[in-house]
């Protein structure tokens, strides 16, 4: 799977240069805030095993959660969606 920060690192400053009069400083801002979703150098989180034999840790990248990011909403997104589902009316199609 290819992340959105892949492709925002990628290709930030070309976009940045040729659509510079029309950006707005939150759509900046936002870029800024994705380009770290779950990256190795952005924020972690320690993970450890609670077996008290096993002891293993791990860091785990941070997501975003920028309401925009496709990573962090989707779970989000399915909610209201399945949400929005359960709320039709018991027809039959013909």
């Amino acid at each position: 799977m290819i992340l959105l920060s892949s492709i925002i690192n990628e290709f930030r400053d070309r976009f940045l240069d040729r659509y510079e009069n029309s950006v707005l400083p939150s759509h900046t801002k936002a870029l800024q805030t994705m380009a770290q979703c779950r990256q190795e150098y952005g924020p972690h989180m320690l993970a450890k095993c609670t077996d008290h034999n096993c002891g293993k840790q791990v860091y785990i990248p941070h997501s975003c959660g920028h309401r925009n990011c496709p990573h962090c909403q989707n779970h989000e997104n399915r909610q209201w969606i399945e949400n929005q589902l359960s709320k039709r009316l018991p027809a039959h199609t013909i």
